[in-house]
């Protein structure tokens, strides 16, 4: 009796916790417009800086993203949990993304269709850094949020761990501090395998 209401209990815990898995492993494209804060353009001056159609790949736990001109821009590895960034295709910085202090997470009621995916959202504010990030994410497309629990850097693994892992399809950051504010919007989403042979400065964009 006792291995039948334990096997019972089991099953029903298994109903209500949510699935581990399967983790997106793949590419998403963002389209990305900048402005200032007062609402002028900015595309002609930071476009080239950060691309306006940019392909980001992620897998496990490395990310990266190129610009349209297939110049890398971001790449993480997390085995050692350094975030580099690159101008013009080469390397600008290398940092420990450890560094950084958390933002103040909000759940919102805003929800939007984005590239074919029911979206719901939130928002993170980071006085330090003088951000406030809202976020339109889907539960469809996760990765798991405890490979990431080192990148504080961005809000990275404070976002992830609110999102249960779910990855954004919209991004609207303020940037007070900057005087900027960017829109990234996924226009598609492709599934791959992906291997962290392929999260290194010499592995081509896919």
């Amino acid at each position: 009796m006792k291995k039948l209401l334990l096997a019972c209990a089991l099953v029903s815990a298994g109903f209500i916790s949510p699935p581990a898995g399967p983790y997106f492993s793949g590419k998403i494209v963002y389209h990305n417009t900048f402005k200032t804060l007062a609402g002028d353009d900015l595309n002609a001056r930071l476009g080239p800086m950060f691309g306006l159609d940019d392909p980001y790949y992620i897998s496990d736990n490395n990310y990266k993203m190129y610009t349209e001109n297939k110049q890398l821009v971001e790449l993480y590895t997390g085995a050692t949990n350094q975030f580099r960034f690159y101008m013009n295709g080469k390397e600008a910085a290398a940092l420990d993304a450890a560094t950084g202090t958390p933002g103040t997470v909000q759940p919102l009621a805003k929800t939007a269709t984005i590239a074919g995916y029911p979206c719901q959202s939130l928002q993170i504010a980071n006085e330090t850094e003088g951000t406030t990030t809202v976020y339109y994410y889907t539960p469809k497309l996760r990765v798991n949020p405890e490979r990431f629990a080192k990148h504080a850097m961005g809000d990275f693994y404070t976002y992830l761990k609110a999102s249960n892992g779910g990855l954004p399809l919209r991004m609207e950051v303020t940037n007070t501090k900057q005087g900027f504010v960017m829109v990234s919007e996924a226009t598609a989403v492709q599934a791959m395998p992906l291997t962290a042979a392929d999260f290194t400065a010499d592995a081509p964009a896919r």
